[in-house]
């Protein structure tokens, strides 16, 4: 009987713990913080889909313009999150605006919020009071990162600067879980491009390998522009995997190479000289549902590239080249149509791997009368190497098929 009260005791000075929301959180941050160190053992693959919206008239609701998709691997060093485009062998060390030249791009979603958020000195919280979500009551808690003590930062022309931000979150009172977490900033620059920025997430546990692992089940990313368009991030993660102990993360940013399985560079390369025509068909097709800017790409070499004036085979017919997808832009206003573009940067024939830059000349009648923008940057100046096609439909998506033909000519020698 004296066992019996004693347990009644314990449960009940445990469910007044539980229900104490100091002690909800001291005991959430706990968890939290090593949730955020876990994830330095992942990689996942990020799936970006932005939507751009034109500026709002009043007494009208926003117009979508268009939207466009990128994808990355990611992952966590030391509080950071590293990118990586998916398949590669290595992480890059840039910031990720340096692998994706235009458009929003932010970085947290993966996990460098929780480690702000949670592990960080001078990090302000209260406690907000019940929330009832999903059928279930939570605890919610406001909190303010002041400049001080943030590491968010925002990009000003070419430099970075420290802003602070606050926002929510919520926590089960039970199974002490992070339900969401939202971002807001303040205190801007005075000269930033954008007015207000907010990120919204909603976490859930994901099976990976034999462990439970924290990470967002979505993430919004709202942006309003100072010139009164809006922009829209919706972030996914999806195919995470732990790192193997043959695993090698080199944090620099090597040439990109199609897979690890591709044959050695260096024996037989093949020179090429600037303005030589290369038939190329695509080997699998592009359904602009679910192709990302960073997928990889690869087309089969349909005749025989010679020098100028020489019977001398430089390439084979049937040789592969490997590239990248480059943009996919689904485009609304003001006429429907879309845009992919994808370059190559390596050829396969011979038995080698050799360098290969190529450019397939735009549809320029076409793309005047659609208002196209072809240009793409890279590495701050506008990049020639790349193919951009665009394909007029009303339809809601479309699909380059496999075989899709397309002219290119060599630009230069060797390979970026």
């Amino acid at each position: 009987m004296r066992f019996a009260l004693l347990l009644v005791a314990a449960a009940m000075a445990h469910a007044q713990t539980a229900r104490n929301p100091d002690a909800v959180l001291q005991q959430a941050r706990a968890r939290l913080q090593a949730a955020a160190q876990n994830l330095e053992r992942y990689v996942c693959i990020e799936t970006l889909d932005r939507s751009y919206y034109e500026r709002a008239v009043a007494g009208d609701p926003r117009r979508l313009e268009f939207t466009d998709r990128v994808r990355l691997e990611v992952t966590v060093s030391h509080g950071r999150e590293l990118h990586a485009w998916p398949g590669a062998t290595r992480f890059d060390s840039r910031d990720v605006d340096e692998l994706i030249r235009d458009g929003p791009v932010s970085t947290g979603a993966f996990g460098a919020y929780l480690a702000s958020v949670f592990d960080r000195a001078g990090v302000e919280t209260r406690y907000n009071g019940e929330r009832s979500a999903d059928g279930k009551t939570v605890f919610e808690y406001g909190y303010h990162v002041p400049l001080a003590a943030s590491r968010f930062e925002i990009k000003v022309a070419a430099e970075w600067r420290p802003a602070a931000y606050e926002g929510e979150f919520r926590l089960d009172p039970q199974s002490l879980e992070l339900q969401s977490l939202t971002v807001r900033t303040v205190q801007l620059p005075s000269d930033a491009a954008f007015a207000a920025a907010g990120a919204t997430l909603d976490y859930q546990r994901v099976r990976i390998g034999d462990s439970d692992v924290l990470l967002p089940r979505r993430s919004l990313l709202d942006i309003a522009l100072k010139s009164g368009r809006e922009t829209r991030n919706s972030i996914a993660f999806s195919n995470c995997r732990e790192y193997q102990a043959e695993s090698e993360v080199v944090f620099d940013a090597p040439p990109e190479t199609g897979s690890a399985t591709a044959p050695r560079a260096g024996r037989g390369r093949v020179a090429l000289s600037i303005g030589l025509p290369v038939t190329l068909a695509l080997d699998a097709p592009i359904d602009t549902a679910t192709a990302a800017a960073g997928d990889p790409v690869a087309a089969t070499v349909l005749k025989p590239v010679r020098r100028a004036g020489s019977d001398e085979e430089l390439i084979p017919a049937g040789a592969i080249v490997r590239g990248r997808i480059r943009r996919v832009e689904h485009h609304v206003l003001p006429a429907p149509y879309f845009l992919v573009a994808w370059s190559f940067n390596r050829v396969e024939a011979h038995g080698a791997l050799s360098p290969f830059v190529a450019r397939s000349e735009p549809d320029a009648e076409l793309a005047k009368e659609l208002g196209a923008n072809l240009a793409i940057r890279d590495t701050g100046i506008w990049f020639w190497g790349v193919g951009a096609f665009l394909f007029p439909t009303g339809k809601s998506h479309t699909v380059i098929p496999a075989g899709f033909e397309s002219k290119w000519f060599t630009l230069a020698t060797g390979g970026r």
